[in-house]
């Protein structure tokens, strides 16, 4: 006795079996996969990228502080490391700030270039309230950053800190304002964004799955802040109070890394209820990179390096997304196979994939925009596929190259 049941959905008599077609138990375990599949990419992964657009929205539109709110003193900290020509930019751009209470600039120059110094000294002649510090040049067998960053917050005279690097630039002049709004009671930390620029002029601008992967990652984090899991940050542009970078003993923890000054600091002393993200338009910051492959291709193997002490299950959701696309795909694939030679169960699964992808696609150039990032629509599938292959082989290579990575490396 036969357990397949034939039905007819359409007939037509030069092909017979073109649109008939048998409902076997694999045929309808692999369509149950793509629909499975396609529900958790949907209620799942777009859930989360599309709440970065959304909240982007909502900051930009947000109204401004309440006529009664106390804006804090800040000390915003400056990390240069031979960053002359741009300090000539972004100095001013901070000091010449919109902010309705008191605030000072800290340089700290790792290496003492003098170049550096020289900015510094012209423009402390125009501003009061500019400083600079350096990094002695002897100091050896630890992370440099991170000691450039401690010096600076102990040269901090207030208790709210804004880091930034000297790489960035401040398009708006709000950009103090808006970090600051958040500082209440409650709040210790502020996770700003800084978006990837190309220097004019640079002969290698960003590629597109260049673009991809910074989206990917920002997406991570910022989604799993929104949704009330900070874990990580971005040194170009947080802000935190100076008590609780000493009642956490500074970075000593990491020590051992060169880099996860903002990531690792992050995950070791933020909370849902500690922890506020600022996405408006007027707070966000450009890193400008006159190097954009190389300086993306180092910036991911220490990320990505640098993951693995950070805590929560981001990098486990968005990992089993990608598997989840993968499957959707193969079993797309095999249920039009096995459905031969109807060709109804393609149909199916061209139409699954097809929605799933478009709704995917709008949701991820929608967010693309939202972070100044170049805008993927068509290509997003190739990228969404590829891009498992391309983590790999960063993790492999940060994994071969871990000693770059470590202070006595």
């Amino acid at each position: 006795m036969s357990c397949t049941v034939p039905i007819t959905l359409f007939y037509c008599i030069n092909s017979d079996k073109m649109f008939e077609i048998y409902f076997t138990p694999v045929i309808i375990a692999l369509l149950a996969v793509v629909v499975v599949t396609a529900v958790y990419l949907l209620a799942g992964f777009r859930r989360y990228v599309a709440s970065v657009s959304r909240r982007v929205a909502a900051d930009s539109a947000r109204e401004e502080a309440p006529a009664d709110f106390v804006f804090p003193p800040v000390s915003v900290i400056v990390y240069s490391e031979d960053d002359a020509s741009n300090l000539e930019v972004l100095l001013p751009q901070i000091l010449e700030q919109d902010y309705p209470s008191s605030f000072e600039v800290i340089v700290v120059n790792d290496g003492a270039i003098d170049s550096t110094k020289d900015v510094i000294a012209r423009l402390e002649q125009r501003y009061s309230n500019l400083y600079m510090t350096f990094t002695p040049q002897e100091s050896r067998s630890l992370s440099r950053k991170k000691l450039a960053v401690t010096l600076g917050i102990k040269a901090a005279k207030y208790n709210v800190l804004l880091h930034t690097t000297g790489v960035c630039q401040v398009p708006s002049r709000l950009w103090l304002r808006n970090m600051a709004r958040h500082f209440n009671a409650d709040t210790d930390i502020v996770l700003g964004y800084a978006a990837p620029a190309v220097q004019d002029g640079t002969a290698h601008p960003w590629k597109r799955l260049h673009a991809f992967d910074q989206v990917r990652s920002a997406v991570e984090w910022l989604s799993w802040a929104i949704a009330g899991r900070p874990y990580r940050g971005t040194g170009c542009n947080i802000a935190y109070r100076r008590e609780i970078f000493f009642k956490n003993k500074g970075f000593s923890r990491s020590l051992d890394l060169k880099y996860g000054d903002d990531d690792v600091f992050v995950s070791e002393v933020s909370r849902g209820d500690n922890t506020a993200i600022e996405l408006s338009a007027d707070s966000m910051l450009l890193h400008v990179q006159s190097a954009p492959a190389p300086m993306h291709r180092a910036e991911k193997i220490r990320r990505d390096y640098v993951a693995s002490r950070l805590r929560g299950h981001a990098r486990l959701f968005f990992s089993s997304c990608s598997w989840a696309w993968w499957l959707q795909i193969a079993s797309a694939v095999a249920l039009s196979v096995v459905g031969l030679p109807s060709l109804v169960p393609m149909i199916a699964a061209c139409m699954l994939l097809l929605a799933t992808w478009i709704v995917l696609m709008i949701a991820w150039r929608k967010t693309s925009r939202a972070l100044w990032s170049r805008s993927i629509l068509l290509t997003f599938p190739w990228f969404m596929s590829y891009h498992p292959v391309y983590t790999l082989y960063y993790r492999i290579r940060g994994w071969r190259k871990r000693g770059s990575n470590l202070t006595w490396g």
